[in-house]
């Protein structure tokens, strides 16, 4: 402030214009009426406009400001005495006091000042950074992209660090590292932006750059050195205290990195340089402290910035515009740059003009674009750009291990080319292992083809485009297709040809081929000239050939054979003169009756599929093939067993046995396979399966389903009368299941139309603590033990076809289907009771959902399931005829602390069994801007809409019956996926209630489309009806209340859901009066309990025995014991903060992360308190708990590293005297 100013005036103003205020409370804060009146003009511009307080209590007590009583107290008084006629500002006063001192902020407590003072610095510094206003308007969805990056920038911190950011060209990189630097300089000394580091050291050298950064950094010093040795002695030498923000531009050479950032130590503490590139393998080589990949933008943020640079708007001006930016947002692929270039160039245009622009992309890509991605292109090596042209070509999309195998036999050397093109963004890999390049790129790649030739394809080094090989085949004939043009091609390396069945005269085949891929080949034989000596991969799907070889062709290249379909193959060929070969599929060849022996020496062969072999009866007899890891055998309706030599498949991973109704055993020796993951017995003549499948302990999938046969008339798939015998022999028998406990893997669990009845499946169920799939449909079950459900990892339970399903058990009736209200277990999130009619009988559909939405909600998760049903509950606040609701959101929902989410029923039914139908919702936000409307005047025109889909439901060929009676489908959506959080949402702690750093100002309310939408091919889905509700944290307090209604426990002490929960299990298990009111906890150090896990059973074991463990020196009236006490004792009740309790189990030191280790001191502590937990358990007794081991699983780890023991067997206890080794049952931790 100057001189002469008044201070009221400048400091309100001061505080109306910040974004935060840091409040210091010390002791004597409240006799200051200038400080008072601050507080409550910041208290003010908190409640309307958001703003910021971050309190700070030195050497006061929160409490005593909230309770305002000792010098508080004193304070108010003189304040009172002073203002006796103004006592509405001593009343404001109070309350922003009071308001302020119940922010979660700072307390010295002791701590030493200057730790204190720098932690807060830290804290509100990175808050600084995060929340910066976007100044940039035209930057669509950098909101998401710069949180992302900030988590690894991590200002706060003051060590120096590095940060890439990699990507294809395009992306956005500089724009991202630009805003960063806006907004993030004024934190450091000094800055500099080294732009386009690529191009100008190209032109002007590196001495230049440095110069630059010396410059910049340095106020304008200048430098006289004339090569980089020099520079870099500068720059290490002056910057080395500095704490600096440096951005290096579009790096594509590490000796750029070793000019600017050579070293860490050339800079000063809580410097952070920021290096964008195109070259992974670059940031690895230089060793980047981490890395950033900025994604493309979604499909809503594509529009949006295309709109943003088209018609200077958000949203196009009418429906024919939305079409056409559609194709263009389409062809971009979330590229930002395309969006960009493209929109300005279309910019003013008219509709005809913006068709024409589009057809000419479709056909010619835009010359600005390609040039700006073909930078890197041109930096590949020539091995390198062969490979990318050839995916670019013909591979994009395709599997990569299959692409490598044919590159490999090209020579190509794909484990490191490949690896180069990932490295620079060229190529990226997916979740299935597939290889993707964007097609933008993928158009660049062809585009550099076709310049070779422009007007002669045949003189091009690849063909692709239809009309360009129909010119190459017709050139000579000029009328028809010459598939012997080839033979002029002796150097033709790869082959794809789509059904082309008018080449009976085929003669030639070039020898050069490595890849021969033919759909539907015509001919009966392969050419006799043609010589396969470098022939990597053969693929004749569905062709008409009837023998592949004669005699002894050497094959010494060929990797994968394809034969798919070809139904006149008669016989497999000898497979000796092909011993590399990796991938053999015959799936669908009906003719042949078996496999050539040959087959067993294939020592690399890892796929075998023989799937739909409806006349293989046998295998061969030695099929022992070490490296086999899948063998696929679904449908061969004749086999009738295994040879035991199965057991020598030493890497099998992948069995499948389904729809083989002839096998009735497995041979013992299969046990021996012990990498097995998946096995498939479904709707075979295995009654009992073998007892040893139930111990491999790697097994993840196991499938047992039947086949349910309509008992009304044979289905129409039934191939004979001994199928249908054979079949409903095995049905009528329940089967019967070995213990499951040693399946400690298991994922997936499908027991689909077994029989199955009360009591069938093993107690010992609870045990499967990774299972995320349990499929029962079609079976008896009344009622279900809770053990059934109560699973860490469950999401999807299938019960449909039901029928006689009332309950599913632990709290009555069927509310409990999702009942388990506890952070230690995972929620249901697909529930599937189809024609479960008596279920819902005996409940309601409401209720269901209510104890699943308590579950999904507290987990924050969405979840959807189908359950029988007539009526939507009134609950549903919207409801509408038809399959499609419409509702306006309340303004600001996302301001909203209290809203959850949003609860969707509809009710539906599906007449036809005889196809799969799909079901699925479709929820989409239209935003609305102020004073923006369209042309019906309905004002959703600000924003493109955002839009979430679901998984679809497929009905109902798995049923094979039609949904005759009305069903619900109901589903729940978590807030986060309607509104993804904002960025201080996820990372700032944030002091303040309902803070949200998006900016509301520009619309007034939103809107929310719900539908169901299903195959318009296909009208057999038919929706009625639609509800919808809004859900907010009161519904769940309801839902809590109804529970409570019965005279359940409830008590209000710390981490009351926790302890709700505790409650809840307990007085069920102990049988509680309902007047028990009281829990203690012990504080005993040494022993924990791990309560309401999922081993449901173990749990109760515990809990119940854990009272009768009365330490010598209690007293006695506080003892409580089962079924009688008025209180129950926990000693050391250890919370877990995930659902897996090894995170905090000493196990996940010594054997899960080779990265975490621990030290002397740490090792001798947790040795310390094992001991003294077992002294406590064994010598401070009336009882002893008997140990046999210790494992490391159960010593339990606080933040701190201090242990305790826990599911020690407290269920297993032995008097004094008795003796352990005579006794059958022996306690264990």
């Amino acid at each position: 402030m100057d001189a002469g100013e008044e201070i009221a005036p400048q400091l309100f103003r001061a505080i109306q214009q910040s974004w935060c205020s840091v409040i210091v409370f010390s002791g004597t804060y409240a006799f200051s009426s200038w400080c008072l009146e601050e507080l409550a003009e910041i208290v003010k511009q908190k409640n309307e406009k958001g703003h910021k307080v971050f309190p700070i209590f030195y050497d006061v007590n929160p409490s005593d400001l909230r309770k305002q009583k000792e010098k508080v107290e004193e304070a108010f008084a003189k304040h009172a005495e002073r203002y006796k006629e103004d006592k509405e500002k001593i009343l404001r006063w109070r309350n922003a006091l009071t308001q302020v001192a119940n922010i979660k902020g700072w307390h010295l407590n002791n701590r030493h000042e200057s730790e204190f003072i720098g932690d807060i610095v830290r804290k509100i510094s990175a808050k600084l950074c995060q929340t910066y206003p976007i100044v940039h308007d035209e930057l669509v969805g950098i909101s998401s992209r710069l949180e992302e990056l900030y988590s690894k920038i991590e200002i706060g911190e003051d060590d120096i660090r590095i940060i890439g950011i990699c990507g294809m060209g395009g992306i956005g990189k500089t724009t991202l590292a630009r805003v960063v630097y806006d907004q993030m300089s004024s934190h450091f000394e000094g800055k500099c932006f080294i732009a386009d580091v690529r191009e100008v050291s190209d032109k002007f050298g590196l001495v230049s750059l440095q110069k630059q950064l010396l410059f910049q950094i340095l106020s304008g010093e200048v430098f006289e050195f004339f090569n980089v040795h020099e520079g870099n002695a500068i720059i290490s030498h002056r910057l080395s205290n500095k704490k600096v923000l440096v951005v290096i531009d579009d790096v594509d050479n590490l000796q750029h990195l070793k000019c600017f950032v050579g070293r860490h130590d050339w800079f000063g503490l809580g410097s952070r340089i920021i290096i964008t590139t195109r070259d992974e393998h670059l940031l690895q080589s230089y060793r980047v402290d981490d890395v950033y990949k900025p994604s493309t933008l979604n499909d809503s943020e594509a529009l949006q910035l295309f709109s943003l640079k088209a018609f200077d708007s958000e949203t196009a001006p009418n429906d024919v515009f939305i079409e056409l930016s559609e194709h263009v947002a389409k062809y971009a692929s979330g590229l930002p740059l395309p969006l960009e270039v493209l929109g300005s160039f279309l910019c003013g245009r008219d509709v005809a003009q913006w068709r024409s622009a589009i057809q000419r992309l479709e056909r010619d890509s835009n010359k600005e674009i390609i040039d700006r991605l073909r930078i890197s292109f041109d930096g590949l090596e020539e091995t390198e750009k062969n490979i990318f042209l050839d995916i670019a070509c013909f591979f994009n999309g395709d599997e990569k291990d299959f692409v490598m195998k044919v590159l490999d036999g090209c020579e190509f050397f794909p484990d490191i080319g490949i690896d180069v093109l990932i490295k620079k963004s060229l190529l990226t890999v997916d979740e299935n292992n597939k290889l993707w390049m964007h097609n933008l790129l993928q158009e660049m790649g062809r585009r550099f083809v076709r310049e070779k030739s422009i007007e002669e394809p045949g003189k091009r080094c690849r063909l692709w485009e239809e009309k360009d090989v129909y010119h190459v085949l017709t050139k000579n004939t000029m009328l028809n297709l010459n598939v012997n043009a080839v033979s002029k091609m002796k150097k033709l390396r790869l082959l794809k040809v789509l059904c082309l069945s008018n080449c009976d005269e085929l003669k030639y085949l070039p020898n050069e081929l490595r890849l021969l891929d033919w759909m539907g080949y015509p001919l009966r034989f392969l050419p006799p000239s043609f010589q396969p000596d470098n022939l990597v991969a053969l693929l004749l799907p569905y062709s008409r050939i009837e023998q592949l070889w004669r005699g002894n062709i050497p094959l010494y290249k060929l990797k994968v054979l394809n034969l798919k379909g070809s139904d006149n193959l008669i016989k497999t060929p000898d497979f000796t003169t092909a011993p590399n070969l990796e991938i053999l599929i015959l799936e669908g060849c009906t003719r042949i009756v078996d496999v050539h022996p040959s087959v067993g020496v294939l020592s690399r062969l890892k796929l075998l599929n023989l799937r739909s072999c409806n006349s293989l009866r046998n295998l061969p007899t030695k099929i022992g093939i070490e490296s086999l890891e899948t063998l696929i055998l679904k449908d061969c309706r004749n086999l009738i067993s295994l040879p035991s030599s199965i057991c020598g498949c030493k890497c099998l991973k992948t069995l499948d046995l389904s729809g083989c109704y002839k096998v009735e055993n497995l041979s013992e020796n299969l046990q021996h396979v012990e990498l097995l993951e998946e096995l498939d017995l479904s709707e075979t003549a295995i009654a009992k399966p073998p007892s040893f499948i139930f111990q491999l302990k790697n097994l993840k999938v196991l499938s047992l389903n039947r086949l349910k046969t309509p008992s009304s008339k044979l289905a129409p798939n039934l191939p004979s009368l001994f199928q249908v015998f054979q079949r409903g022999r095995i049905e009528s028998v329940p089967l019967m299941l070995h213990s499951l406990s040693g399946l400690i893997s298991l994922r997936e669990l499908k027991l689909r139309n077994c029989n199955l009845r009360d009591g069938d499946i093993p107690s010992d169920i609870y045990c499967l603590h990774y299972l995320e799939k349990l499929e029962l449909g079609g079976n008896n079950f009344i009622s279900l033990p809770v053990s059934v459900i109560r699973f860490p990892s469950l999401q999807y339970l299938g019960m449909s076809n039901c029928r006689e399903l009332k309950s599913i058990p632990s709290l009555g009736a069927s509310r409990e289907l999702f009942a388990t209200p506890s952070k230690f277990c995972n929620a249901v999130e697909q529930f599937n009771g189809l024609h479960c009619y008596r279920l819902v009988e005996n409940s309601n559909a409401l209720a269901i959902l209510k104890y699943h939405l308590k579950q999904v909600a507290y987990l924050k998760k969405s979840f959807d399931g189908v359950i029988p049903g007539r009526e939507i509950p009134k609950w549903f606040s919207h409801q509408t005829v038809g399959s499609s609701i419409k509702i306006p959101l309340p303004n600001s929902i996302q301001k909203d602390s209290q809203w959850i989410g949003v609860a969707f029923f509809c009710i539906f039914v599906n007449d036809d069994a005889s196809r799969e139908e799909e079901l699925a919702y479709d929820a989409v936000i239209h935003h609305r801007n102020s004073g923006q409307a369209d042309s019906n005047g309905s004002g959703f025109r600000g924003r493109n809409p955002r839009r979430v889909s679901g998984d679809s439901w497929i009905f109902s060929k798995e049923y094979n019956q039609p949904i005759i009676k009305d069903h619900l489908y109901c589903c729940f959506l978590f807030r986060e996926r309607l509104y993804p959080f904002s960025l201080e949402d996820k990372c700032g702690e944030s002091e303040t209630e309902n803070s949200s750093t998006l900016d509301y100002s520009n619309h007034e309310f939103d809107e929310l489309q719900f539908s169901v939408t299903s195959d318009d091919s296909h009208i057999s889905v038919k929706v009625k009806k639609c509800g919808l509700r809004i859900v907010y944290q009161k519904d769940l307090e309801d839902i809590n209340e109804d529970s409570a209604a019965d005279g359940s426990i409830a008590e209000e002490v710390e981490n009351s859901d926790l302890r709700k929960a505790l409650l809840r299990a307990l007085e069920e298990l102990f049988d509680l009066p309902s007047q028990t009111k009281e829990l203690y906890v012990s504080n005993k150090p040494f022993v924990a309990i791990r309560g309401l896990q999922l081993d449901y059973y173990i749990f109760e074991n515990q809990a119940t025995s854990f009272p009768r463990l009365n330490t010598k020196t209690e007293n006695q009236e506080a003892k409580p014991t089962p079924k009688t006490a008025k209180g129950l004792r926990l000693f050391g009740y250890l919370a877990t903060s995930t659902t897996d309790d090894r995170r905090l189990s000493l196990d996940k030191f010594l054997f899960d992360d080779p990265k975490t280790t621990l030290n002397w001191d740490q090792r001798f502590r947790i040795i310390k308190d094992v001991a003294s937990g077992l002294l406590y358990l064994h010598e401070g007794h009336e009882q002893i708990a008997v140990h046999r081991d210790v494992k490391a699983s159960n010593v339990l780890l606080d933040d701190e590293l201090n242990a305790r023991l826990g599911d020690f067997g407290l269920a297993r206890l032995y008097e004094h005297g008795s003796n352990p080794g005579k006794n059958r049952i022996v306690g264990t931790s």
